[in-house]
């Protein structure tokens, strides 16, 4: 009877075995066989911007690697809630993915109504470029180094215009924490843009402006504005004499312009990898960081967790800043 016993229960457990193998296999195999149809793509700005072009030239290497079209889906609105949506709604499948930027972590704090979870509704996968900003001037203000703009901001409280080319822009957030580490008064002025928010500092409408260097370095080449400093840790290459934040005395200024890549909520482990490991080398490729830096951004590729530490240290800054100043943009 013991040995009958032990007969039986060996039966069981090589049937269990068998049974949990059937089901381990299609799960692992699929994980490898990934992507076996397009995949689609959200970027929630309009086509011909500073994202897309980015977004495109990943996207479109991506295609030639993976065997499957990587398709880009625009969908602008609201500093990128329309398009953040739909991916936050999508099933965790690798089929729709989000390739975003910086006002993923700001505008969660500047509409009254989101309709997702920023914290809980995305899966992180890899930061894929980077630009810095750079504080420019119109050359009227007599100032030629940060401290020396910071105190003249200080002698005239209120006498200098910043601006703010929309509430969701890294630029405007910088100009507000900016304003936050100085302890200095500046009416910051909104904008519809970028480019009107250009064409004020120009004008003399506005005094100082952060922004990123395509916008802005043709006009410093011709000597209509200063570049008196630039975010990051590091110089940029083509502006060695122009001394970062840190180095002109403002510490922990670390906000900055990106692009990166997001799934929704509960994205297979696997899937996430892979993902990873195929943007990264794709951005290792000499062709897509030459063409990166042509548009004035460092190319990335770091892992999930070092994005995800990224995006958790952003919307806790962000929201500091966003709430001590009372920024709105509904």
């Amino acid at each position: 009877m013991h040995y009958k016993f032990m007969f039986l229960n060996t039966i069981f457990i090589l049937a269990w075995c068998t049974v949990q193998g059937a089901h381990a296999q299609p799960a692992a195999k699929s994980a490898t066989r990934y992507p076996e149809r397009p995949v689609r793509v959200v970027v929630p700005v309009a086509a011909g911007g500073g994202t897309d072009i980015i977004a495109r030239l990943t996207v479109s290497k991506l295609s030639e690697v993976a065997g499957q079209p990587f398709v880009v889906d625009n969908r602008p609105g609201a500093g990128g809630l329309l398009g953040n949506e739909i991916v936050a709604r999508a099933q965790p499948d690798g089929y729709t993915l989000l390739f975003t930027y910086a006002a993923h972590t700001i505008v969660p704090f500047i509409f009254r109504k989101v309709p997702y979870d920023v914290y809980k509704d995305f899966t992180p996968i890899t930061l894929a470029g980077q630009q810095p900003l750079l504080l420019a001037v119109n050359t009227s203000v007599p100032a030629n180094t940060t401290q020396e703009l910071i105190a003249l901001a200080k002698a005239k409280p209120g006498a200098l215009n910043v601006a703010l080319a929309t509430p969701s822009s890294s630029g405007a957030l910088a100009a507000e924490l900016f304003k936050i580490l100085t302890h200095t008064k500046m009416v910051s002025v909104p904008f519809k843009g970028g480019a009107p928010a250009l064409t004020a500092l120009l004008g003399g409408e506005v005094q100082l402006i952060f922004t990123t260097p395509p916008t802005v370095m043709a006009f410093m080449k011709s000597g209509r504005v200063k570049i008196l400093a630039t975010s990051g840790r590091e110089r940029v290459p083509y502006l060695p004499d122009v001394p970062t934040l840190a180095e002109a005395g403002v510490k922990d200024f670390d906000t900055a312009p990106w692009q990166g890549v997001l799934g929704p909520a509960n994205l297979p482990a696997p899937l996430v990898e892979y993902l990873h490991v195929q943007i990264r080398n794709v951005l290792r490729l000499p062709e897509t960081r030459d063409k990166f830096t042509a548009s004035g951004t460092d190319a990335v590729g770091n892992t999930p967790a070092e994005f995800a530490k990224m995006i958790s240290r952003e919307l806790e800054q962000n929201k500091k800043v966003i709430h001590a100043v009372g920024m709105r943009a509904d």
